[in-house]
């Protein structure tokens, strides 16, 4: 899809800012009226676990909004309205703002529009970022001078107030570009799933504290001896940084979780000479976390959880199929306009082609849905013998063809 030329002109709306409840009942009023609804979230996160939502900015074709979260005592005919299957959500790169909902209301909303994956999936590259595309789409230059604001301070500058509605106010008209690109190229129903995908709960849902472990870069290094501590004392850190609403480094850095579990410290003066364990937990929580690391360090073997070691390595052979595939993968992109991360990874290509040697492909993403149709069929002919890869001088690419 090729950029909009001309720069294009959005009308001015009445903009309301909602701080009391009153308002927000009186803007959720209006919102039932309307078959769509863009939205955007503004929150902080650098101290705590759980972000604290500051801003929600909402536009539709007849107004824009922006809703103080602080100063509201709910947002319940807010969410009424998110959660209406009758009217359409607009957004852009929209996992955050999903996950920061769904865990202040156990719900996600839907149905769902996001720009960033219709921009994928017509041809305009993965991942790209809101104003990237407001400026590439509808040839409008965004300003970016709030992008580390302080969205806690109030009240808020005429400078942040501008951002968060430029935030918002260019996504409909991104909807009304982009939505009739993806029809025209037949692609509503890949673009569908994808929103199926990224509406599904769970995976919004908190992880269990006992799981936490796995999450550990490097745990992989430790000895078996040492798992059970190290699960003990992630699972403490998970549940400690939620009940205090502190970030998990405020609490234990990874590289500390390896060395407790390694070290086994019995002494507050053992856990001080350790790297990475925050002075707030020395000072209210040491003696807490040195019972957790001596229960942990005397279960039994039978109790000691297990790592499991993830995929093979590939052997040399497998690594030049995986390079074949991909090669492949990118054929299909560039004849669909799409960029190939989109249809698959390198890592995506490598669990397919174990999967299958083990049997246990049929699962695997690349042969689910749309991208079946696309090219996982594809790979699995070749993954199978049924087809093969030529080079094509004369187009200058691989072409599949059929063996036998």
């Amino acid at each position: 899809m090729k950029p909009r030329r001309p720069t294009v002109h959005i009308a001015d709306k009445p903009t309301v800012y909602v701080d009391t409840l009153q308002k927000l009942e009186e803007l959720a009023a209006q919102l039932r009226a309307v078959s769509r609804v863009a939205f955007d979230t503004e929150f902080l996160r650098e101290v705590q676990y759980w972000p604290q939502l500051e801003l929600v900015q909402l536009a539709t074709d007849e107004l824009l909004a922006v809703v103080d979260y602080r100063a509201v005592p709910t947002l319940e005919p807010l969410v009424e309205i998110l959660t209406d299957e009758s009217i359409l959500k607009v957004a852009h790169a929209a996992r955050q703002d999903l996950e920061i909902i769904y865990h202040l209301t156990r719900r996600v909303p839907r149905p769902l529009f996001d720009t960033q994956v219709a921009a994928a999936l017509v041809g305009l590259g993965g991942q790209v970022g809101y104003a990237n595309l407001v400026e590439r789409v509808l040839g409008v230059p965004l300003k970016k001078s709030q992008t580390l604001t302080n969205w806690a301070q109030r009240p808020l500058t005429e400078a942040q107030f501008a951002y968060a509605l430029d935030d918002v106010r260019y996504l409909l008209p991104l909807h009304d570009e982009l939505a009739p690109q993806l029809a025209a190229l037949k692609r509503e129903a890949w673009f569908a799933r994808e929103m199926e995908h990224l509406a599904e709960p769970r995976r919004y849902a908190l992880v269990d504290p006992q799981e936490a472990w796995r999450n550990v870069k490097g745990a992989s290094t430790l000895a078996p001896s040492d798992l059970a501590v190290l699960q003990a004392v992630a699972a403490w850190r998970e549940r400690v940084a939620r009940a205090h609403n502190r970030a998990l480094p405020l609490i234990l850095r990874d590289e500390a979780l390896l060395a407790i579990a390694r070290r086994k410290p019995r002494s507050k003066s053992a856990l001080r000479r350790i790297r990475g364990v925050h002075q707030w937990t020395l000072a209210h929580l040491a003696d807490e976390l040195l019972e957790v690391v001596q229960k942990a360090a005397s279960l039994p073997r039978e109790q000691w959880p297990r790592y499991e070691r993830g995929r093979r390595p590939l052997t040399e052979d497998e690594q030049a199929l995986v390079r074949l595939m991909a090669a492949w993968v990118r054929v299909r992109a560039q004849e669909k306009q799409v960029d190939p991360s989109l249809l698959a990874t390198e890592d995506d290509l490598a669990r397919l082609l174990l999967a299958y040697e083990e049997g246990k492909h049929e699962r695997q993403p690349l042969l689910q849905d749309w991208r079946r149709d696309v090219v996982g069929a594809e790979l699995l002919a070749l993954l199978e013998g049924r087809a093969a890869l030529r080079w094509d001088q004369h187009q200058g690419r691989f072409v599949l063809v059929e063996v036998g």
